[in-house]
């Protein structure tokens, strides 16, 4: 929710933290609102074994310590440049690696940065080059690969001091390989390091490895703790123990072999199931691949235990993916819809699969991604699917492991039902290629293959579900053969270059269809043919010009739209190229004969006038994204939304005459409002000013010149629940905006003489315009991140006096307060009870550019901090002090203690003199290890009494970024020598 690039990093980063908890939260409440659903087939939640927590085998070892300091040294010799960490898959080298980067940046400063890369079976040189410049903080512009090496190369040699760590490499490095990668001159004139991992020996012994790390299987005692934790404490029952320490030592002291098994058999109390798994443990002999045999034959352990065809089913589908990839777990969704895992809508077969994976996660089958709507597979894990998916059973083919120039060789594909291939620059395809029981053909094309035969698809007529990625120059022209497959159901087109597609509106069975992000101009009038389909995803079609009046009216079963690049609702539009046609596009119209089958609609539209007045969706497990008059951009891709409403318009004056709208706000539980004009209270109906919707999570106002408050309360009632879900409220550029709530029942505040100067004056009586006044606050206990930018009337956000202390325990969810440019605030907390509770989550303070402020908070306020990690503090000129003075604190003895303060930034602040001015409490700052302070010119010391700073080494220079190591030990006396030198003004904020 940041405002054209002006948030600074703090509100960057905890953003990305924040969407990924909001697309997690979107999950859980997806499922739980499956709960509802009748599902009619077996329960989802049908896996035998759960672990206790999620992937919790990715964990430090004690034994391992040895190894990890070695490397350490081995790092610190200038003659070593690059050394390899090798061990069998699934042992942990990843893990270690990413302990020594952690190790090498937090503690012994060995190096400046460090980036990591995945490099994996089939090396993507595109890829690695982006995951290593992501890593070092930037982005690589060049399009040709040659032009993005040149570009990493200049990275690397400016930024000196950096290690590169490449992980799962197959095949040795050499100096052209590290060549194409960009590396190659940082690595020669010693500017960067290298420590790759392998599970094979070959990469380990390359030309350029000066030092090889072995990374051995854990110890017996680390073993069965392990074991333990994944498998729960049933084990340590007399009658178990033994057969559950048997079962133990066949995991071999692989923490992957011990993950999956011990989550396969998790709080398994029958002896008699212990004893049958030893049986099959000690019976299996699966391929001995890289030696592995026994991993190997624990994963498979662990594949079979699993009870529902559905899971099985979503694990094999996961290795049609390329290694190391993000696994969308959209496309299981939909291969499930096809696959029938549930009779019912797509969404409850949303719900199922998620569920399914969720388990699949648990007994560390698949693993959490970054993304929250993707699973990753290990790499062992993901050889094993693929061993047991290409058995003749299942009929699997996967090859993926480097670009196929021609179709494999096999002289008959009768037995395959799924094919999953990564095409290069394909230079032959068979002319007659029968796929008799063919269902599920995935191919990737990576930009390369120019044509498909025109004959492709002519001997899989049985193909019910087909994906083409990346084919951005291939499919122009679709093969005719594409009209062979009248038994299709699902038809995934992504990042596709696409010319005429009216040949799939021959495809009568269709029920799902996707162009999702390719370059698509023309939905043509062929599509509405398609009265099977459910749906269709057009997400990220930002080239699409015109959708064929007559399209959406003839989808008649239609569940799910998704539209988010397309504006042209209802125009005329003039297409190019055999002279110009005119044609008329679709209306939203042509959706109202099927609203209330509707489950979910994603769509932008440049105006609410596009909206028709009859379209009201009643269905009540309707969701929601819709854009008016917002400018698309793309975002993270996510199928997972809440209910979300983005509203921009010029003058507010009519907008209560749209039904249409208020209906929408009614179910909104992500608002995001721009409404430039008229605008001075938020209001949906007439005679029910300022009635939010009660699901309301996450609300945006910006850019709003007359909004005055957000709610407007009568004078016999304040709306007390009307905010009782709000998780994040962000307030953007609101000139007038002067509360939360218009409350009648307001107090009367007392002010000093400063203040009264400071403050406006209504009537008589002296109001200071605080955001939260005291009896709207309670109702507020779910708010977890408040940002205000440019609120220029504002002076004072928690206005705490009038709360009763004993009752009150207030905004204990709140973890992120972010204020800048509030040029009358005068208190963040104002005045209230010595003894008030509330704020102990509070974990990032950041405040700039509030240049009537002259301290943060006072000591009541600072003992409720006892999670705050970082306070950042920018550009307020008139703060002399950070912790500010108490009326009643001055005998007051305790010690202020800050227990998870990391890190402390104080820039140009012109007035400030200290943290506090006062001698009457000392500090302890047990976690603190990072003071960044520049353009304090009056800074004279830190605190005056003592400071308890132990793993603090120094002080950084803000402009400079020279480091002042601490002097005696001691924060003040480093403060005092840094003022004897240069001092704190020579380093201005810029």
């Amino acid at each position: 929710m940041c405002l054209n690039g002006w948030c600074p990093d703090l509100k960057l980063r905890y953003s990305l933290s924040k969407e990924a908890q909001k697309n997690t939260q979107a999950i859980d409440d997806l499922l739980k609102k499956g709960e509802s659903y009748h599902l009619v087939h077996q329960n989802a939640s049908s896996l035998k074994g759960r672990s206790s927590s999620t992937n919790q085998w990715f964990k430090y070892f004690e034994s391992r310590e040895s190894t990890i300091q070695n490397i350490l040294n081995a790092l610190k010799n200038d003659d070593i440049n690059m050394i390899a960490l090798c061990g069998m898959g699934g042992i942990g080298k990843t893990k270690m690696a990413k302990e020594i980067k952690t190790r090498v940046m937090k503690y012994d400063n060995l190096f400046n940065k460090v980036a990591i890369a995945v490099v994996s079976q089939s090396p993507d040189v595109r890829k690695i080059q982006g995951e290593l410049a992501e890593s070092l903080g930037t982005r690589l512009k060049a399009e040709t690969l040659q032009g993005r090496a040149d570009e990493l190369d200049s990275i690397l040699t400016v930024n000196k001091k950096v290690l590169l760590i490449l992980d799962d490499v197959w095949k040795p490095l050499y100096n052209e390989d590290i060549e194409d990668i960009g590396v190659y001159s940082a690595f020669k004139e010693k500017s960067c390091k290298i420590l790759l991992t392998s599970r094979n020996k070959k990469p380990c012994n390359g030309i350029e490895i000066q030092e090889t790390f072995r990374v051995d299987p854990l110890s017996e005692e680390e073993a069965w703790n392990l074991f333990v934790e994944m498998a729960g404490k049933c084990v340590n029952r007399s009658d178990l123990i033994s057969i559950a320490k048997q079962v133990a030592k066949e995991c071999a002291g692989s923490p992957l072999a011990i993950a999956t098994v011990g989550g396969a058999l998790s709080n398994k109390s029958d002896k008699n199931e212990w004893k049958n798994a030893l049986q099959q443990l000690k019976m299996s002999r699966p391929k001995n691949i890289d030696g592995q045999q026994k991993v190997f034959s624990n994963i498979e352990f662990s594949y079979n235990y699993l009870e529902s065809d559905e899971a099985k089913s979503c694990f094999l589908l996961c290795c049609l993916y390329l290694e190391d990839d993000d696994v969308p777990i959209e496309d299981l969704v939909r291969y499930g819809v096809v696959k029938r895992f549930l009779m019912g809508t797509v969404e409850q077969t949303r719900v199922f699969v998620h569920t399914i994976v969720k388990d699949l996660i648990r007994v560390n089958l698949l693993l959490d991604s970054d993304g929250k709507e993707y699973v990753k597979m290990h790499d062992v894990v993901r050889d094993v699917a693929i061993d047991i998916a290409s058995r003749d059973k299942n009929g699997f083919m996967v090859v993926l492991h480097e670009e196929l120039e021609e179709w494999p060789q096999n002289d008959r594909f009768d037995s395959y039902t799924t094919i999953s291939l990564l095409l290069g620059e394909m230079k032959w395809h068979p002319t007659e290629l029968k796929c008799p029981t063919l269902q599920l053909l995935q191919l990737s094309c990576r930009n390369h293959s120019k044509t498909f035969p025109d004959n492709l698809f002519d001997g899989m007529k049985e193909l019910k579900m087909l994906s083409l990625q990346e084919c951005r120059s291939s499919l122009t022209t679709l093969p005719p053969s594409i009209q062979i497959l009248q038994n299709l159901r699902m038809l995934n087109l992504q990042y596709c270059c696409l010319g005429d597609v009216s040949a799939i509106g021959t495809l009568g069975n269709l029920e799902i269809l996707g162009f999702p992000y390719s370059k698509i101009e023309e939905l043509p009038l062929e599509i509405g043919n398609l009265s099977r389909l459910k749906l269709l995803d057009m997400k990220g079609c930002v080239y699409l010009k015109r959708i064929a009046a007559g399209v959406l009216s003839g989808l008649s079963r239609l569940e799910e739209l998704y539209m988010d690049g397309f504006w042209k609702w209802g125009r005329t539009t003039t297409m190019e190229g055999n002279g110009e046609v005119t044609n008329n596009n679709a209306s939203l119209t042509e959706l109202i004969p099927y609203s209330n089958q509707l489950v979910v609609l994603e769509i932008s539209v440049p105006s609410i006038s596009c909206l028709p007045k009859e379209l009201y969706f009643s269905n009540s497990n309707f969701r929601f994204r819709i854009d008016i008059g917002i400018d698309f951009e793309p975002e993270n891709v996510t199928y997972l939304f809440e209910n979300t409403l983005e509203l921009k318009v010029e003058d507010a004056s009519d907008l209560g005459e749209y039904r249409e709208i208020r209906s929408l706000l009614k179910k909104a539980v992500d608002l995001r409002l721009d409404i430039v004009k008229n605008l001075k209270h938020i209001w949906f109906e007439k005679g029910q000013k300022g009635i939010l919707p009660c699901s309301l999570k996450n609300l945006t106002i910006r850019d709003s010149e007359d909004l005055e408050y957000l709610l407007e309360a009568t004078s016999d009632s304040t709306p007390t629940n009307t905010f009782r879900l709000l998780r994040s409220l962000s307030l953007f550029n609101l000139p007038r905006l002067i509360g939360i709530c218009n409350s009648t029942n307001s107090v009367e505040i007392t002010l000093t003489k400063e203040e009264e100067q400071n403050v406006s004056e209504t009537g008589n009586q002296v109001k200071m315009f605080s955001l939260f006044q005291y009896n709207l606050i309670e109702s507020l206990g779910n708010l977890e991140e408040l940002s205000i930018y440019r609120c220029v009337s504002l002076e004072v956000i928690f206005e705490l006096e009038g709360l009763n202390a004993k009752e009150s325990n207030i905004f204990n969810n709140l973890t992120l307060l972010y204020l800048e440019d509030l040029p009358k605030l005068l208190h963040i907390w104002k005045k209230g009870p010595r003894d008030i509770k509330g704020f102990n989550y509070l974990r990032f303070l950041q405040v700039w550019g509030c240049d009537s402020l002259k301290c943060l908070f006072t000591p009541s306020i600072a003992k409720l901090l006892v999670k705050l990690e970082k306070i950042d503090v920018h550009r307020c000129n008139e703060m002399e002090e950070i912790l500010g003075k108490e009326l009643g604190d001055e005998e007051n003895r305790d010690v202020i203690a800050f227990p998870l303060m990391k890190t402390l930034e104080l820039a140009d602040l012109q007035k400030l003199e200290c943290f506090y001015t006062e001698d009457n409490h000392a500090f302890e700052w047990p976690s603190l290890d990072e003071i960044t302070i520049g353009g304090c010119p009056k800074l004279k010391m830190f605190v005056s009494t003592s400071t308890n700073t132990p793993k603090l080494k120094g002080v950084l220079h803000m402009k400079s970024r020279t480091f002042q190591p601490m002097v005696e030990g001691d924060l003040n006396a480093t403060i005092q020598h840094i003022i004897k030198g240069k001092g704190f003004d020579q380093f201005i904020f810029q």
